[in-house]
């Protein structure tokens, strides 16, 4: 997600910086993007927790569906209600 890139080369933070967590975009309501996605461990209509590079994601609300998942891409489209970031559980 060249959004990413751009925002962050914007303000001069360092491309370590864009390369490295967990990094999520929330459209209030209607879906959630996440980049470094390693594989989701729980997956719900009312949850989704997902293990990044820099821990756990954990999305909360109704209706949850994966549009799509590959090359450390996520979509998810559905009522979102809540974002947490986490440690992954162990």
């Amino acid at each position: 997600m060249r959004l990413f890139e751009e925002a962050l080369g914007a303000l001069g933070i360092s491309q370590d910086v864009v390369n490295g967590g967990a990094k999520v975009v929330v459209m209030t309501g209607v879906c959630a993007c996440l980049e470094n996605v390693k594989g989701i461990t729980l997956l719900t209509a009312e949850q989704v927790n997902v293990k990044t590079r820099g821990g756990e994601v954990r999305i909360y609300g109704k209706g949850l569906v994966v549009a799509r998942y590959g090359l450390g891409d996520l979509w998810l489209t559905g009522k979102i209600d809540k974002v947490e970031l986490g440690e992954v559980a162990q």
